[in-house]
């Protein structure tokens, strides 16, 4: 039952899209096929004080996946928060999804425990700011699409955004 209740998240997600049944359990099981042994992290995974802020926050979403156009192709992209299902493993993966192609993985960072953490999308146009300003980072970044917020809970938040010049993503952490 654990492995199903993540597909079905996805499943859900992806219908929203007006895609049929058929479209989104393929999509949904292409995805979680290039993370063998790992899931989409559930709520009853995080501790109880990240969950309950992310039910009274997040009552008719996910905190484990946002879809939108990371890249701004003009395709909805997905990012996901993933955990082991033999260990306290865990990681967030941003995949680029083409149309009629099998979603990539264009990003991967491995977080440790999950149980605090949740993922956000943040507006197009938006204005990030670093928290300290390091030597070699962009103080702010007005963002060009939408983009993906990390969230430690109570500790500290990263954004994830597209550079199109660089083709990649970067990040800047928003938050202590």
């Amino acid at each position: 039952m654990r492995r199903q209740v993540p597909c079905l998240a996805i499943v859900a997600l992806l219908c929203c899209l007006k895609l049929s049944a058929t479209e989104a359990d393929s999509i949904a099981a292409r995805v979680l096929q290039q993370f063998p042994g790992f899931h989409v992290v559930t709520l009853q995974e995080r501790d109880p004080d990240a969950r309950a802020w992310i039910t009274k926050h997040f009552p008719r979403s996910d905190a484990s996946v946002v879809h939108a156009d990371f890249d701004g192709d003009g395709h909805p992209d997905l990012a996901l928060l993933l955990k082991s299902d033999k260990s306290a493993a865990s990681k967030l993966v941003i995949l680029l999804c083409p149309p009629a192609d099998q979603c990539r993985s264009a990003y991967q960072l491995d977080l440790g425990s999950v149980e605090g953490t949740y993922i956000t999308s943040v507006r197009a146009g938006s204005k990030v700011t670093e928290t300290e300003a390091e030597e070699d980072a962009a103080p702010s970044v007005r963002l060009k699409f939408t983009s993906i917020r990390l969230v430690y809970f109570e500790k500290a938040e990263t954004v994830f955004y597209w550079n199109p010049e660089r083709k990649q993503f970067e990040q800047i952490q928003t938050g202590d």
